[in-house]
């Protein structure tokens, strides 16, 4: 959020203090990084207007292959390239020991820690609720988050998201 005019989405901070969000020579808009990296600082002095070329070719340099992969889905990449990045993103989760699937020496893992501390989404509880139903009631479930599309600046879910980016659902999508 933004101390100075209380705004969340950090593509319209940007706009709020840099100006409209530039397009490249595709009439693509450009992608707002964030210059340190952490997605949670959106002070206007750490994001900056790049292609998404910029973007993709910043966070190879530093080897973060999720961040690569998510920003190739929005690009002209192969699926073989696509599969590449993805594999390269979870063999890194594995070397971290983050990979959800990972089984520790001991046979527990974070999915297994997850469901013996109850806070597995697919996890039911006596009553019938779920990790979901709670994210439902406090207003955090991903279907109740609201984001501006890339394309053509319509609020929709996050649960709605990913279809709507990536064309399926948005008329303005910028070739």
């Amino acid at each position: 959020m933004c101390i100075y005019c209380t705004i969340n989405n950090y593509r319209k901070i940007y706009e709020q203090h840099h100006g409209i969000i530039p397009t490249d020579k595709d009439n693509r808009m450009y992608e707002i990084h964030h210059i340190d990296g952490d997605h949670s600082n959106n002070e206007p002095s750490n994001l900056t207007a790049i292609t998404i070329q910029e973007h993709y070719d910043i966070h190879y340099a530093q080897n973060d292959w999720f961040a690569c992969y998510r920003i190739s889905k929005r690009m002209k990449l192969s699926s073989t390239e696509i599969s590449e990045l993805a594999r390269k993103s979870n063999l890194k989760r594995v070397e971290n020991k983050t990979h959800h699937l990972l089984s520790r020496p001991d046979g527990s893992s974070i999915s297994k820690d997850k469901v013996a501390s109850g806070t597995h989404h697919l996890l039911k509880r006596v009553d019938g609720t779920s990790h979901a139903t709670d994210r439902i009631k406090d207003g955090t479930h991903p279907s109740q988050t609201k984001i501006s599309c890339l394309h053509c600046r319509k609020i929709i879910s996050l649960g709605n998201f990913s279809r709507h980016i990536i064309g399926l659902n948005c008329k303005k999508k910028r070739n």
